[in-house]
């Protein structure tokens, strides 16, 4: 448990108001999350809910606080200082609470004394963080079990504000997505790899996220909560189990009985038919 994990775990983040939940509950979610001590996915819904378009000012500094204590206590300073001066414009008389731990205090305390020495820097008024980024990508829809999938994005980015384009992964849906840094190639696209021994039925869940220079979200291609998906199917599955032969099946059974019924109507004047109807399945 690194000594930020200690020192945090004593201490109460900030509280989200109603209001602030009822347009962006991934707000709510990323509290629990901390409350929890489940530090990882706080960051993920956290980073999720702050490049949500909608957002108000209100809002960015609840998302840019919680993000701040997330990655303190993660151990990531450099980012948690980031977040916290993210936050100051938005609500420059904002106070830590007496819960919070003196470590923690003196960490945020620094920041703001660095924030006023620099003619506090920034905007009250924000607008979508990665309004200006569009995150390019056309997701495959089925893959192998247990063989790579490659990967491409494309960043517009006409203000250069991307720093670094992460690709978070999970097979299944219940799994902490995990993140691996993107390649920029010569072809100007950024290339990542899901390893085949993470390729496994029934999908892969994945987003694309691009970050500032301070480590800091500003735009992505899905998420935490709405992640895109990649089908693997099982190998040799049942063909009982496929939603495209009950509906062939549905088809055959339908035409059988109307064809059954014409019979019997070409035959009433003439005695009754007999016959038989059989669908086979092996």
């Amino acid at each position: 448990m690194s000594r930020w994990l200690v020192a945090l775990a004593v201490s109460v983040a900030v509280l989200v108001p109603a209001s602030v939940e009822a347009q962006n509950p991934l707000i709510r979610q990323g509290q629990e999350q901390y409350d929890e001590l489940r530090f990882e996915e706080a960051l993920q819904t956290l980073s999720a809910a702050l490049v949500r378009s909608g957002n108000t000012a209100q809002q960015y500094a609840t998302i840019y606080r919680l993000l701040a204590f997330t990655y303190l206590a993660l151990g990531r300073e450099e980012e948690a200082s980031g977040a916290y001066q993210s936050m100051l414009p938005l609500d420059p008389d904002h106070t830590l609470g007496d819960e919070v731990a003196p470590r923690t205090r003196q960490f945020f305390d620094n920041v703001r004394t660095e924030w006023d020495a620099a003619g506090r820097p920034g905007t009250a008024s924000p607008e979508t963080p990665g309004a200006s980024v569009e995150i390019r990508h056309r997701s495959p829809p089925e893959a192998e079990r247990e063989t790579e999938v490659p990967l491409t994005a494309n960043v517009e980015d006409p203000g250069s504000r991307v720093s670094q384009l992460v690709l978070a992964y999970r097979q299944g849906t219940s799994a902490v997505f995990t993140r691996l840094d993107t390649v920029l190639e010569g072809d100007g696209a950024y290339h990542a790899t899901i390893p085949a021994s993470d390729v496994a039925p029934p999908l892969v869940e994945y987003y694309f996220e691009a970050l500032d220079a301070q480590g800091l979200p500003i735009a992505a291609r899905g998420d935490v909560a709405a992640p895109l998906r990649i089908a693997v199917p099982e190998p040799g599955g049942n063909v009982l189990e496929e939603w495209w032969f009950w509906t062939i099946i549905g088809v055959v059974v339908a035409g059988g009985i109307v064809a059954a019924i014409l019979i019997a109507d070409s035959v009433s004047n003439s005695g009754p038919a007999t016959g038989t109807f059989v669908i086979s399945v092996e």
